[in-house]
């Protein structure tokens, strides 16, 4: 079998993982049973927050496609064979996982001494250990050529993944029962395991996470450093696309209360843009815009942020100042509101400017050349010299290969 024709059966096989998962999701045995096994109060908790389960869950069904069929058309490609492999690993894993837990965790609930359903069960806490590393941090590793930055980082991801390698054997033969929900038990289990090896699986899996994290995060540090041009483009649009995915999820375990789950949909949304940007960086489509979506993306969040700390701080200033003399708040809400309404277009402009200068250089630069050439040209009345100037102008704001002008003849 080619390796075009592997790629494109690991991914009809994916796909149909995640048809079995959801027939086990939309069956909603499953999910009863697990909210069943919760004590009390979280499982009121869990039942409210029902719609951002069934989010949570579509959003890993959509992050496996997404995996998948990128992973797929770069395996496709030629020369992007091997950052494809990566991605339809990841894909896998989540489908495993997606299987795993529901089909198997379903089939458990209906035959819990059954040893199919049990080791169909078994492959969701199995394959959980590879799955965030598959995702972003072995990416990372080998983003985007496939390869480590050198051969002396072998070592190091070696020690790593050997580490996620053991945790899952662990998990494989661990006695007991499989995960906390069902009632189950690991046909593959050995009794006879020592209590402090089965409870290495914890440390272990959390040894290979954080290195491997750690050792993505330095990869992509050190090729941007050694990048220029193309290479430091590729990086910027995955770069973009981690940072999305990886703060939701630093700040999720933060969060109290509800913000937990969206924040995990965020991440979730920021993983699922992690195989677009690697698409993207690979093909060389559209490379170019990716500082003006930086610029475009901060320059909104700050200018939201400095309208929003306006609104909050003139309503209670007008608060304070007529509360004496007019009861209620609509006064103060008026007189904020038009405050912002008339700070925007000038903020916006300021705001832009700053972000340009710093994240969209090419812009900021085109935007001086404009407005100096719109300077001089007020008290320039020479035709040859304004016919200089203009062609100096475009040259540097748009960098074109060449350069004509064309002027209309005076009518005899």
């Amino acid at each position: 079998m080619t390796r075009r024709a592997l790629a494109v059966a690991v991914w009809l096989v994916i796909g149909s993982v995640d048809a079995l998962a959801i027939w086990a999701l939309s069956d909603g045995t499953f999910l009863a049973s697990t909210f069943a096994s919760l004590p009390p109060q979280e499982r009121v908790l869990a039942e409210g927050m029902i719609v951002g389960v069934y989010a949570t869950i579509a959003g890993i069904f959509a992050v496996t496609l997404s995996y998948a069929t990128v992973g797929m058309l770069l395996s496709l490609r030629r020369g992007g064979g091997r950052v494809g492999a990566i991605l339809l690993a990841g894909g896998a894993g989540l489908a495993a996982l997606a299987i795993g837990y529901l089909v198997g965790g379903t089939l458990v609930i209906r035959d819990p001494r059954g040893p199919v359903a049990n080791a169909l069960f078994l492959v969701g806490p199995a394959t959980s250990v590879f799955a965030f590393p598959l995702l972003l941090p072995v990416v990372a590793l080998t983003f985007p050529d496939g390869c480590l930055p050198s051969p002396r980082w072998r070592w190091p991801v070696v020690v790593g993944l050997g580490a996620l390698a053991v945790a899952t054997v662990l998990t494989v033969f661990k006695p007991g029962a499989i995960a906390v929900g069902p009632p189950s038990r690991n046909p593959f289990g050995v009794d006879a395991m020592p209590a402090w090896l089965s409870n290495a699986v914890a440390p272990m899996t959390g040894l290979g996470v954080v290195l491997t994290s750690v050792l993505g995060i330095a990869a992509v540090v050190v090729r941007y450093r050694r990048s220029s041009g193309l290479e430091r483009l590729q990086l910027r649009w995955f770069v973009a696309a981690v940072l999305l995915a990886a703060v939701p999820i630093t700040i999720a375990p933060l969060s109290a209360g509800g913000a937990g789950p969206a924040w995990f949909i965020v991440a979730l949304v920021g993983i699922l843009l992690v195989p677009v940007s690697v698409w993207i960086a690979v093909t060389r489509h559209r490379l170019y815009e990716i500082d003006r979506l930086i610029s475009r993306s901060l320059s909104w969040a700050l200018l939201s942020g400095l309208l929003v700390a306006v609104y909050v701080a003139a309503v209670l200033v007008l608060q304070n100042v007529l509360g004496g003399v007019t009861q209620g708040q609509t006064l103060a809400v008026a007189g904020s509101t038009l405050l912002a309404a008339a700070l925007f277009q000038p903020l916006r402009r300021r705001v832009q400017v700053i972000v340009d200068h710093r994240f969209n250089r090419a812009r900021y630069d085109a935007d001086q050349t404009v407005e100096a050439f719109a300077t001089g040209l007020r008290g320039e009345v020479d035709p040859d010299q304004i016919r200089a100037s203009l062609v100096a102008a475009v040259g540097a704001s748009v960098s074109p290969t060449r350069v004509d002008l064309w002027l209309r003849g005076r009518p005899q």
